[in-house]
């Protein structure tokens, strides 16, 4: 079973996420940052689908959750869905749903960029753990 917890720092937000498949822990971490954006509310919306390619792990999970933020905020969108079907070494497909904000007021810290800070990605026994840290 995945989950997420956001870690205490000076001057971003820390997230550690966790599940037992690579996909799942990319989908958790990209639900920990809607978290910290209160832009995160499950439901039906406009699917949009994702295909991304990067030098490796640690840079698809800065480049994954820089396109959800990016959607989220240009598009003034509260993501309800996130699918992430196939996580490899050099890349990404999955897709989000997005709805417009409308007059939600998201009540959350605004993030600003992903960060490469004591970024990491590990592999044990019980499976898949993501540690990014967020410019607010």
């Amino acid at each position: 079973m995945g989950g997420f917890e956001h870690i205490e720092h000076t001057a971003d937000v820390g997230i550690r996420a966790w599940d037992t498949s690579l996909e799942g822990c990319f989908e958790q971490t990209t639900l920990s940052l809607l978290a910290i954006m209160d832009a995160w509310e499950p439901g039906t919306g406009e699917r949009v689908e994702l295909e991304l390619e990067a030098r490796d792990r640690i840079a698809l999970l800065v480049d994954w959750l820089s396109e959800v933020l990016y959607l989220q905020d240009a598009r003034d969108a509260i993501v309800t869905g996130i699918d992430i079907e196939r996580v490899s070494e050099t890349d990404i497909k999955g897709s989000v749903s997005l709805v417009p904000r409308g007059d939600r007021s998201l009540e959350g810290t605004a993030v600003k960029a992903i960060t490469y800070h004591k970024l990491a990605i590990d592999k044990d026994a019980d499976g898949w753990t993501a540690r990014v840290y967020v410019d607010v």
